[in-house]
């Protein structure tokens, strides 16, 4: 028989892990295709895609992201193709079973124990009967399949690889679907390393680890960080999620002293409202960590991810303003504003009356108004939000932003200022919040956009340039890379700006102070890349 395993992803870039699971364990006499759409296809062209493959079984992996693309697909394929069997796993499936009436079948968890016997009852015509997962959750176990061979590989070219070394989660945070799961995992630790040599060994540019919380228990995970230490291979990055509370100093020394862009880490924070943490059952000590996430924010070799919940029940305004304020004093590299969600089957979702929750009644099922948070304060915090992922989060205007956050205004109010006016307008709202020596804001942003590898080049400019680069005493003193170099390929990665504000940096890059006179400053540009937000420029000390 033909299996289809079809995942439809939010984006190209993401795979879809549950599929090379599933294909790892079907009975010898099946042949699995795994099939991998996104949600900007048309659905039609999905449609006679699978259509087109001929198939005795299409098996779905169904989340917020793409339940309404395969509850379109659904009904179209059951028409086109009525002898076809439809499987559904995932959490929607799950724990909304009644909206997905076209399945011929729902499995519920981690479906590998039942999915073989589930397949072949199906070929023999014959009903599956009380299989696990036919007939609720599955508890987790520790002998899931590795999902990935060599011949995976051209299909993972460009895209995010994900591995778990554990499965579910020791907290029981009450808006989160891991609450619900049964038990923990722990993949055996020589599984592990054999596992992540494949990674290594075909140097595969990003590996997201999936589990839950990878730092439970913290010792287990110091031994995974010091193996991949161990075994470093360039180019490669490989991306956890932590408990911050779990956080202790080795594994804050093995974070911060790995080569640049090996690891990358996400720290959910959710909240700094004590009373709002005890709602959720979640538990967090902000005082314990705050010094050891300052410290990996501000290592130059790693990239830094927390993450704020807001609409958390009896979290008002002001409260998550104060959180969003004191997270920002750590100089995050990512700061995420997150909206929460009413996932079917959580224990929040089952408390909505009781917090006074309006939501959406579909996904990802977002919070609209609260007992604390009103559809306007909301609405505000979405503005915030924007600002975030299209200024902060992406580096731009960083060093502009932290030097103004350094006279002590409040991150929340200075940012939701700047989006209401727009990139155009950001120098006139700085320079009324901070006052500041004629020219200094000016020559911030501008300094920025140099950064970024925007902005313009005046004349005065370009003939220093011209004259730096032919000089061969200035090029060894200040652009040693390119001793050697003709004059004109230095030229193609450097950039000269004066700015009409002497600005004073300290040793990590970061200005200082800004005060009259004038600076000139040389940018090269060879090492552009994903660390944008932590270049520093090249300093030219005023003659």
């Amino acid at each position: 028989m033909k299996v289809g395993l079809i995942g439809i992803n939010s984006q190209f870039v993401h795979s879809n892990l549950a599929l090379f699971y599933l294909r790892e364990e079907l009975p010898l006499d099946f042949e699995g295709e795994l099939l991998e759409y996104n949600n900007n296809e048309p659905i039609l062209k999905i449609f006679y895609d699978i259509v087109g493959r001929e198939l005795d079984i299409a098996a779905f992996s169904v989340y917020i992201w793409n339940k309404e693309t395969v509850n379109k697909l659904l009904p179209m394929l059951k028409d086109a193709c009525p002898d076809m069997k439809i499987i559904l796993g995932g959490p929607e499936p799950t724990y909304l079973p009644e909206d997905f009436s076209k399945a011929d079948y729902i499995v519920a968890g981690a479906s590998e124990r039942s999915w073989a016997k589930l397949l072949t009852a199906i070929a023999e015509g014959r009903e599956a009967g009380n299989l696990p997962g036919l007939d609720g959750n599955v508890a987790f176990s520790e002998d899931w399949p590795f999902p990935y061979h060599e011949e995976d590989l051209p299909r993972m070219e460009h895209r995010l690889v994900y591995y778990e070394t554990s499965r579910g989660c020791p907290y029981r945070c009450s808006f989160c679907l891991s609450s619900v799961e049964k038990g923990v995992a722990l993949r055996p630790l020589e599984r592990v390393f054999h596992e992540l040599d494949f990674f290594l060994k075909h140097h595969i540019p990003v590996v997201k680890l999936v589990d839950r919380t990878f730092n439970a228990p913290a010792e287990r995970g110091k031994k995974i960080l010091r193996y991949l230490l161990d075994h470093y291979a360039a180019g490669m990055t490989f991306h956890f999620e932590l408990k911050g509370e779990l956080l202790d100093e080795e594994t804050v020394f093995l974070l911060t002293s790995a080569p640049r862009d090996f690891f990358q880490v996400e720290i959910g924070i959710q909240s700094l409202n004590g009373e709002v943490l005890k709602k959720i059952g979640r538990v967090n000590s902000w005082e314990k960590t705050k010094d050891f996430y300052r410290r990996l924010a501000a290592a130059e070799n790693l990239n830094t991810h927390f993450d704020l919940i807001a609409g958390l029940p009896g979290e008002d305004l002001a409260s998550f303003q104060a959180g969003f304020d004191e997270v920002m004093s750590i100089c995050p590299d990512y700061l995420q504003v997150g909206f929460l969600k009413l996932l079917p089957g959580t224990r929040l979702a089952a408390e909505r009356e009781r917090y006074g929750y309006a939501a959406e009644e579909f996904p990802p099922y977002e919070v609209v108004a609260g007992d604390a948070m009103t559809s306007a304060d909301l609405a505000d915090l979405k503005r915030l939000d924007h600002f975030m992922d299209e200024i902060y989060n992406k580096g731009r205007l960083r060093r502009t932003l932290a030097f103004a956050l350094k006279s002590g205004v409040s991150p929340f109010e200075l940012f939701l200022a700047l989006e209401a006016v727009g990139s155009e307008n950001f120098e006139r709202v700085l320079e009324d919040r901070i006052p500041l020596t004629a020219g200094g804001w000016s020559s911030l942003l501008r300094l920025d956009a140099l950064l970024a590898g925007g902005g313009e080049t005046g004349a005065e400019e370009e003939k220093a340039l011209n004259q730096w680069i032919r000089d061969e005493a200035f090029v060894a003193a200040h652009l040693p890379q390119y001793v050697g170099f003709p004059p004109r390929e230095i030229y193609k990665r450097v950039r000269a700006a004066f700015l009409p504000v002497r600005l004073h940096f300290d040793g990590n890059g970061e200005i200082t102070a800004v005060s009259p006179g004038e600076t000139k400053l040389l940018f090269d540009y060879r090492e552009k890349g994903r660390r944008k937000r932590k270049t520093r420029p090249t300093l030219i000390v005023p003659e």
